[in-house]
């Protein structure tokens, strides 16, 4: 059964897949769009930190009447080169930093799409389940328009009173607004499904995936040891600690400042004539008043605010992971049920049916046998589509959520 969803101005529904669904999502969500330019703004951070600093070029002259070429007729000309020079491992320290800093930006990209793939697997069983209760109402609807059908007969043939027909009238009105609702949830969820997807709202789609009920085999001591040592929010963090680690020696380093080393010529001009005299000089601060005690503190403090909120966050997720098992246990459990009640259901239908075109059961039991194959139903598909989400936020706990391997341009 393929689920279809309105079409816009004649336009031919795109056939859709959940798999094509988190393709088109890995390429165009605008949350996974911002988050790569976070990591190419990290990688840029990163760059810079390994940037050494500019050398510096200083002339001077004394007297410039005869131009630059000429020279100064009395005192001196000089010409210097300095460089500042990274000492007690400086440069590779920021270094090591800045490229903890972009692989934290990597692993929250990978916690983003983790996010994203979820929301899309929701939205998408979402309009999946909407296009399955359109077709629960619609079959209502025709058993509710027999029904009527067959009153109008009673009730010409004076077997029935005026308010029985009536009231199938009434229940048929029902039925039709019901698939008139359900037809406008199904608008609302492909809209909110090409959102995620980074498209027009209105693009239509047929979706071919399917309602399907597959137990499985949820092993929570597999589970969570597979989240500890998967999670990219947990790597993210495992990262930016070991950041805020070198930036700390960096502090630490920072003690003593970098020196400057300068290599000098000058050109000397007095009574006897001109000469040329080359040096190298080099200027090193002292760490007397400024020992740099203020940067060291802070950066240790902030090391290990990060450190006891990792551990405080292992503990969450190892809660999450929990809850996820539980969520989707109970949804399995639940989708075994109403698949037999389904069953049920369908045979319910048919003996209400002919039980009342037999005249076995009067006319309220038989509605409320219409309200019981109705609610079951229901019941089922939004079971499968609870089942079909918490399995998703169980991948998601886990960090099961795989990258689409295509890389090819999309619609």
């Amino acid at each position: 059964m393929l689920a279809v969803t309105p079409t816009a101005l004649g336009q031919e529904p795109e056939r859709l897949s959940l798999e094509e669904a988190l393709r088109i999502a890995w390429q165009r969500n605008p949350r996974l769009l911002q988050a790569r330019q976070e990591v190419e703004a990290a990688r840029g951070r990163w760059i810079q930190d390994r940037a050494l600093p500019n050398p510096e070029l200083e002339v001077s002259a004394t007297e410039l009447s005869q131009g630059l070429k000429g020279g100064s007729t009395v005192g001196d000309d000089s010409i210097a080169l300095s460089q500042e020079v990274d000492v007690l491992g400086k440069f590779w320290l920021r270094g090591k930093a800045g490229k903890a800093d972009y692989q934290a930006t990597q692993h929250l990209l990978q916690r983003v799409w983790s996010e994203v793939a979820f929301e899309v697997t929701q939205s998408y069983n979402n309009l999946l389940l909407s296009t399955q209760r359109i077709g629960v109402a619609r079959e209502v609807l025709t058993l509710t328009r027999g029904l009527f059908d067959q009153v109008q007969l009673r009730y010409n043939a004076g077997e029935v009173l005026r308010n029985e027909l009536l009231r199938a009238q009434i229940e048929s009105a029902k039925g039709e607004n019901a698939v008139l609702e359900a037809d406008k949830q199904i608008t609302l969820d492909t809209a909110a499904l090409n959102i995620l997807l980074g498209r027009e709202a209105q693009q239509p789609l047929t979706l071919i995936d399917e309602f399907t009920y597959q137990p499985q085999d949820i092993d929570p001591d597999h589970l969570l040891i597979q989240a500890l040592q998967q999670r990219p929010d947990l790597k993210a963090r495992e990262a930016a600690i070991r950041a805020q680690r070198n930036r700390w020696r960096l502090a630490l380093s920072n003690i003593l400042d970098n020196p400057t080393v300068s290599a000098i010529g000058t050109r000397e001009t007095g009574e006897t004539g001109k000469e040329q005299v080359f040096g190298l000089a080099i200027r090193w601060p002292i760490p007397f008043w400024n020992q740099n005690r203020g940067a060291i503190r802070e950066a240790k403090a902030e090391l290990t605010k990060r450190e006891v909120e990792y551990e405080a966050f292992k503990r969450e997720v190892g809660l999450e992971v929990v809850s996820a098992i539980a969520e989707a246990k109970l949804a399995q459990r639940q989708a075994t049920v109403w698949k037999t009640g389904v069953e049920q259901a369908n045979d319910l239908a048919r003996l209400a049916s002919q039980q009342y075109r037999d005249g076995d059961i009067n006319f309220i039991t038989y509605l409320e046998h219409l309200a019981t194959v109705r609610e079951t139903k229901v019941a089922y598909v939004d079971a499968l589509a609870t089942y079909r989400t918490q399995l998703a936020r169980l991948n998601q706990a886990v960090a099961t959520t795989l990258v689409p391997e295509r890389e090819e341009d999309v619609r």
